[in-house]
């Protein structure tokens, strides 16, 4: 049994800027390093924030956060609300998915 989800391309989540910009133009992009993946509505507009400007996104309405992790820019990943991260659709959850993986017969 493959347990490796079909992720595309690992990608370094460090350089994924804050996207906070007032004026929305390249000269007020804040490009700090990005903390906080937010979704801001039902239909999953979502962006990302430093931590400086996840404290001041707080003052608005937004669906759901979590903290940037890898699969939230890989293209295909999806928001997996109870677990705070992103991930890919049918994907077991972590704990399943390593107990399966010391299965005996199967590699980890």
């Amino acid at each position: 049994m493959n347990l490796t989800p079909p992720i595309g391309r690992i990608m370094d989540t460090s350089a994924q800027p804050c996207g906070f910009s007032p004026g929305d133009t390249d000269a007020t992009t804040c490009m700090q390093p990005a903390t906080w993946h937010i979704a801001w509505d039902a239909a999953m507009e979502n962006g990302l924030a430093c931590d400086e400007h996840m404290a001041y996104a707080k003052q608005f309405c937004y669906v759901d956060r979590h903290p940037v992790g890898i699969d939230c820019a890989t293209p295909g990943s999806t928001w997996f609300f109870e677990e705070k991260r992103c991930g890919y659709p049918g994907e077991q959850t972590p704990t399943v998915a390593h107990a399966a993986a010391s299965l005996p017969g199967e590699h980890a």
